[in-house]
This record gives C-alpha cells, structure tokens and sequence, in this order.
C-alpha cells in the first residue's frame, strides 16, 4: 500500500493534458467535524443569563384556558339513490320528429297601481276651512245645547194653573184667592191717555212658618191677556205681618189699557225672578 498523496481529493483525473468539458473541478478540503462522541455540557457556572430569584410562597397558578369547543359531527352521507329510468335514448331524428309539450302559461301580470292625481292647491285649501268651519260649527252646538240643558235646568217651563173664580188655590207654601178687580181714578193714569188704573185685592193664607215671607217679598204678579201680553202689577199695601194659618190681604195696583180692562187676569208666580222669566208653576185666576 502506496502513501496517499495529501493533495488527492479521491477523484480520478487522467494525466494533464488538454482541457476537457466532462473533466471535474478540484475539491476544497473540508475541515474535520466532531460527530461522536456529543461534546460535553457547559458547567453551571458557565452560564451568563441571570437566573430569576423565586420567592418563597404558594406557587403561582397556572393561567386557566377556556374549554375547547367541540367539533359538530360530520353530516352523515345519505344513501345514493339512482334515479328513476325514463326509456331508451331517443335518437335525434326521432327526437325532432315529436313535438314539445306546450310551454305553461306565463303568469298574469298584476294590474298596474292607480296612482292618485295630486289634489290642486286651491281644493286642499278649501277642505281645510270647510273642516275648520265644520268643526266650529260642531262646538258652538254642543255648547249651545249644554246651555240650553243648564237653561232649563234653572229655568223650568212655565206650568200655569188657572183657578175659577172664587176659587183658592196653593202655591209656595200660602193660599191663594182672588177677591176682586175694580178700576180707580189716579193723576198717573191721566198723564197717559187710553190707559186705566186698575185695583187688585188678593188673598193670602201661609201654611207655614216658609210662606210668612211674602209679607216682606210679595210674589211676582202679572196682568196678562189671551195673546200673551203682559202688564206689571206692583204692590200698593201689603200685611206687615202673616201668620200661618191666618189669612192677610194684599192690595195691587196696574195700569193697562182702556180696552183691555175687562179682559185681563191676574198671573202669580212664587217669585218676581220666575214671573220675569215665565217659568216655574203659577197660578191664573179666571174673573
């Protein structure tokens, strides 16, 4: 065994001669690595990382990490189904030669939306004020009909009870009875030509302690015709005192005219407020 020249890369090279293009390149050496036995380990000592001081203490806990969330079954395969036979091919001759099925009618067309013409300005104008107008007219009759209630409420409609002559009659606590109407000369009626001064005398009976009043107010006192005209009486003399039970006369004067002396009679109501008004019971006495 020859010595092996250092210089020898283990590739066989011809001798020298002319370059050629299959002749390889020389190698470089490469240097020797250390593959068995591994290299020892650093000592401790060696080391140049800081080494972190543990305190003393409970250990620190590990960070908790959320559950893993499961994973959905895969769908399960459904069992292939062949599909149904519909014949033999048809061939395309035989195929052109029998027509098509008719094609489905082709759904409706829904109608087209109308669309409102625009209302002109003049005629929105004019339905707002007809529906103000309405409206107000709306509320002055619903506060003209509660007036009216409320009217008649405190108003009652007159409820006249005629009385022959002669005759008494009860009314707000006291009884009444026309004793007689005569004419009498007075400066006042001659000042007014076509008119007569007419005297009244009216009985008063109270039944109680409430129709002692008409001493101090005298109930309201009408002379009035078949028409419906009216004349106001006024008291001449009243009783300064009425006791129940006791009877008391009032003396009445009215000035009317000269033809109607004959035909007037006496309308009394309870109080002058409802004898102005025409409303409530009264009583007329016939002649």
């Amino acid at each position: 065994m020859s010595d092996q020249n250092p210089e020898d890369t283990g590739v066989w090279s011809p001798p020298a001669a002319e370059p050629s293009w299959f002749t390889p390149s020389k190698r470089l050496p490469r240097p020797d690595a250390r593959v068995w036995p591994p290299p020892e380990r650093e000592p401790r000592g060696s080391s140049t990382v800081p080494i972190p001081v543990i305190e003393d203490g409970p250990a620190p806990r590990r960070p908790t990490w959320p559950p893993p969330v499961p994973t959905p079954p895969a769908p399960v395969p459904q069992p292939f189904t062949r599909p149904p036979f519909s014949g033999p091919p048809v061939p395309p001759s035989a195929a052109a030669a029998v027509p098509a099925p008719p094609a489905p009618p082709a759904p409706a067309a829904p109608p087209p939306k109308r669309r409102r013409a625009p209302i002109p300005k003049v005629a929105k104008i004019g339905l707002q004020i007809a529906g103000a107008v309405g409206l107000t007219a709306a509320f002055l009759a619903m506060r003209g009909y509660d007036a009216l209630q409320r009217y008649e409420k405190d108003v009652p409609p007159a409820n006249v009870q005629q009385v022959s002559a002669g005759q008494e009659a009860t009314l707000a606590d006291a009884k009444w009875r026309l004793i007689g109407v005569s004419t009498m000369t007075d400066p006042q009626a001659a000042q007014q030509p076509g008119r007569t001064m007419l005297r009244i005398e009216l009985q008063a009976t109270p039944l109680n302690a409430d129709g002692t009043r008409f001493a101090l107010t005298p109930p309201g006192l009408y002379l009035a015709d078949k028409a419906g005209r009216t004349w106001m009486v006024e008291p001449w003399k009243s009783p300064e005192k009425l006791t129940p039970g006791v009877a008391g006369r009032f003396t009445l004067i009215s000035l009317v005219p000269k033809e109607m002396v004959d035909q007037v009679e006496l309308t009394l109501w309870p109080n002058p407020y409802l004898g102005r008004q025409q409303s409530g019971d009264a009583l007329r006495f016939d002649r």
